[in-house]
């Protein structure tokens, strides 16, 4: 039996014509049922003939995620924990703001990046998610929501996207397509520690997603000592990935900065950034680190940043 959330809406539409035999087009109807209409259950695709239906039945399933718990911030920041059908967990979360609502997913158990000012990292890599379980964490956490939308997705959440290239991949191209999630690429973002080849391939490949770089530091020794990527991929090699991304697909990257007391928040540190980042097709986000329980980082203070 195959489960339709590992499918793309394309996939959907070449499984109705190759395998149920039915006309070009009808697995796109059947993706809008499942993906913009959330309909999780075939009876419930009403939309669809009786027929179609229940060959849908006969050949697949439609998967669901459940939420073990959840825990809302003051500011209505809430983390959804899940269960995987293997016992393993994984984490989400909803971001609330006046003008939108943004969900940041998980792609993998655990992380083998080893970024030092990230918990995720400290257990190391589980496994990869399957594209399904990827997709499923939007709908549970839509259901969660309620009747307010989710606006954005990003893939911030536990892991790195870009180790799990083909199914991110897939996850974006559901989430981007017309006959799924219906999301405009800009509301959709990448979030990466620095894997230059793989953000080239993405080039490459024309995903329609934006991308976001976590940079955190401007020179090796730094980002050396609190991202190990560098070690693959030192500072200019990344800068090159970006660049190159910037220029083959004409989109702008958001270079994400986390400020470190007394590390990486100096003068020099500024001025060093822009020195890196001049004429490339970027913006700079800068972010405060929240210090975590066992961390050796401090937060910078306000004026600082």
């Amino acid at each position: 039996m195959i489960d339709l959330k590992e499918l793309t809406p394309d996939e959907i539409d070449r499984l109705c014509l190759e395998e149920l035999h039915q006309k070009r087009g009808q697995g796109h109807r059947v993706a809008i049922q499942l993906f913009r209409k959330r309909r999780e259950a075939f009876d419930a695709m009403t939309d669809l003939n009786r027929p179609l239906r229940e060959m849908l039945k006969g050949h697949c399933t439609i998967s669901k995620l459940t939420i073990e718990r959840s825990d809302s911030d003051d500011d209505g920041t809430t983390k959804l924990l899940y269960r995987l059908g293997d016992g393993n967990s994984i984490e989400d979360v909803l971001i609330p703001r006046p003008d939108r609502l943004t969900l940041s997913v998980s792609t993998q158990v655990g992380c083998s990046s080893g970024c030092m000012f990230c918990l995720t990292g400290a257990g190391g890599l589980v496994r990869d998610l399957t594209p399904g379980e990827i997709v499923n964490q939007f709908f549970s956490a839509a259901r969660f929501a309620g009747e307010r939308p989710v606006t954005n997705i990003v893939l911030m959440g536990m892991g790195e996207p870009l180790s799990n290239y083909n199914a991110v991949k897939k996850f974006v191209g559901t989430a981007t397509d017309r006959c799924g999630f219906g999301f405009s690429p800009k509301k959709v973002t990448l979030s990466t520690c620095g894997l230059a080849p793989m953000i080239e391939r993405l080039a490459d490949d024309n995903v329609a997603v934006s991308l976001a770089v976590s940079l955190n530091a401007t020179t090796d020794a730094i980002r050396d000592r609190i991202m190990p990527v560098n070690k693959a991929y030192p500072v200019k090699r990344l800068m090159e990935a970006v660049r190159y991304y910037g220029k083959r697909t004409g989109r702008s990257v958001t270079i994400e900065y986390v400020l470190f007391k007394g590390l990486n928040d100096t003068d020099g540190d500024a001025a060093r950034l822009g020195e890196l980042l001049q004429g490339a097709a970027c913006m700079i986000n800068i972010l405060m680190f929240n210090p975590f329980p066992g961390s050796v980082f401090e937060r910078p203070d306000e004026e600082r940043a």
